[in-house]
């Protein structure tokens, strides 16, 4: 990009964790419009023009290409936030009420048997929604590494490096794309499921704070992203 972040997301931190790039891509060339806001009003404007590096060998093309993937990229980003953080509600909960249940003489096996179906699937989505601790993302875009997190910002900051795009920049996004509407997909699965177990172990005093559904990401053919 040329040089400004877009507003919105500070870097590193947050539910992508580990000092991951949540930040937006950096702004094209141009002039843009900085405004003073005090207490909700607008008390000056100036204009600030935006200049291309001219140590980065890309074309103008090429520049509105990148960011417009990585864009996209941050976008899906910020769509996951919210699917992380129901799934991070769940797994406490069953994690907590996995020891409670376990210490239960009087639950009939079809209640522990429902219990441990939801676990499974949840704990079958956690390695997709999360970024492996203490790596880095050189596993993105391999069989052993499943995170959908990593894959996003590994597209992300390849879109922004100011370098011509790699194949493994192409590929984090190609999976990024596919498998992210049927991981969230798969999350609210399991917590309708959830929701059917939470009823039947309120009738033992047992408490499952079920969220709710997470808004469908929509599945949509991946956009060409060699340049």
């Amino acid at each position: 990009g040329a040089g400004c972040e877009s507003p919105g997301q500070g870097g590193g931190g947050g539910f992508f964790g580990g000092g991951n790039n949540t930040a937006g891509p950096w702004v094209l060339a141009g002039i843009y419009t900085v405004a003073l806001v005090v207490d909700g009003k607008t008390a000056d404007t100036k204009p600030l023009r935006v200049t291309d590096d001219p140590e980065v060998a890309l074309t103008s093309a090429d520049r509105k290409r990148m960011f417009d993937l990585a864009t996209e990229m941050h976008d899906l980003q910020k769509r996951l936030v919210e699917a992380q953080t129901a799934l991070a509600s769940l797994n406490r909960q069953l994690t907590e009420l996995a020891d409670a249940i376990g210490k239960r003489t009087d639950l009939p096996a079809d209640v522990k048997t429902s219990f441990d179906a939801v676990k499974k699937d949840v704990d079958a989505l956690t390695p997709k929604l999360t970024a492996p601790a203490g790596r880095g993302f050189g596993g993105a875009g391999r069989g052993d590494n499943p995170s959908i997190v990593t894959r996003i910002t590994q597209a992300k900051n390849g879109y922004t490096a100011g370098m011509p795009v790699t194949e493994g920049t192409t590929r984090a996004y190609t999976e990024a794309k596919n498998q992210a509407p049927k991981a969230v997909a798969d999350l609210n699965a399991a917590i309708a499921k959830a929701a059917a177990l939470s009823t039947t172990l309120a009738r033992y005093d047992l408490t499952l704070n079920v969220p709710q559904p997470v808004k469908p990401i929509e599945a949509a053919a991946a956009k060409r992203s060699s340049l």
